[in-house]
Parts: C-alpha cells; sequence; structure tokens
C-alpha cells in the first residue's frame, strides 16, 4: 500500500484532513476520488468490498493553484480492466482577480486508469485550463470504442486548437500510440 501512496505513509495519509467527489456510474465498484493535502487519491470498492487506493497526478504549470476536485465524470469504462474519468478543480482558488478569476471552467484533467493486479494510473492530461497561457483554453473529449489490429479497444480524442490529440488504450488500461492531428 505504501507504495501506492508514492512514499507517504498510509497512517500520515489517513489522518490528513479530507475532501471527496464520488464519480457516478462506475460499473467496477464505487468510485470516490479524495484530497488529502496536495494528494488525489482514487479510492475504488469492488463489490467483494476490497478497497483499491490509486494516487493521481496533476502536470500542470500551475500546480499551486489547484484545489480539491469538485467534479468527476467518467467518459468509459472496460468494468475490471480500466477507467477513464475527468476531474474538475477551480481555477486558481482564493483569488478572484485577473482574466480567469476562481471560477469555471476550471482546471480539467482526463485520467486513463489500469485497473489490474497492480492498479495504477497510465495517463492524465490536463485538456482544459483558464490558467494555461493566461486564458481560458477549452478542449473537449471523445471516446471512441473500436478495436484495431494493434490491439487497442478504443480511441481516446482531445480536441483543441490547433490540434486534437488521439490516445489509444487497450483492454488493460494501458495507453500507446499518441497521434497529432490538426483540429477540423
Amino acid at each position: 500500500m505504501r507504495s501506492l501512496l508514492s512514499g507517504i505513509s498510509l497512517a500520515a495519509f489517513l489522518a490528513l484532513p479530507q475532501q471527496s467527489v464520488t464519480i457516478p456510474h462506475v460499473r467496477s465498484g464505487h468510485a470516490e476520488l479524495h484530497q488529502k493535502g496536495r494528494l488525489t487519491v482514487l479510492e475504488l470498492t469492488s463489490p467483494k468490498a476490497q478497497i483499491q487506493r490509486i494516487p493521481l497526478t496533476h502536470p500542470s504549470d500551475y500546480p499551486e493553484g489547484m484545489a480539491a476536485p469538485y467534479e468527476a465524470r467518467l467518459i468509459a469504462e472496460l468494468p475490471n480492466h480500466f477507467l477513464i474519468f475527468t476531474d474538475t478543480f477551480e481555477s486558481n482558488p482564493g483569488n478572484i482577480q485577473g482574466f480567469c478569476g476562481a471560477s469555471e471552467p476550471g482546471e480539467r484533467f482526463v485520467h486513463v486508469v489500469a485497473l489490474g493486479a497492480l492498479p495504477h494510473e497510465t495517463l492524465s492530461v490536463l485538456f482544459e485550463s483558464c490558467l494555461v497561457d493566461l486564458g481560458p483554453t477549452e478542449g473537449t473529449l471523445e471516446w471512441h470504442a473500436k478495436r484495431d489490429s494493434a490491439g487497442s479497444v478504443g480511441e481516446l480524442t482531445i480536441r483543441s486548437e490547433p490540434n486534437s490529440i488521439i490516445y489509444y488504450i487497450s483492454s488493460d488500461g494501458f495507453v500507446s500510440r499518441p497521434q497529432s492531428k490538426p483540429t477540423l
């Protein structure tokens, strides 16, 4: 368990004040995001009551502007194999001045989490931001479930200007072959 929490001891993690948000409609179990200090953890409780805690990353140029997630949305799932979901944070919490302020759209990340023997995050991308480039940046996500000869079971597309990025997801949650294409 200690390795899953990136070096923070389990006792220290459980002692921190916590905020949580549920990811609705997950069939692999009850899924909640817990924010304790600067760490966000996906807690997945299977129908057999087994709890798995998976630390999430949030790569950003403004990590000090991150707050606890206030919204989470399931994008796709292959039950007991992988989850694709988004989490959303306030932009620049506590500082309402400037172009973005602390309001919508917030900072939105997409995550892919493999749910195999050792559950882990395989992708984390900031795709919607008010802080990047000091102005609002909007992206949209599309999931297309389709198998290909390379073993992927679907494509996750992040559409933004000027390019879209396509990630290929395998049945075990592995993310491969990202491709950048001009947005049409």
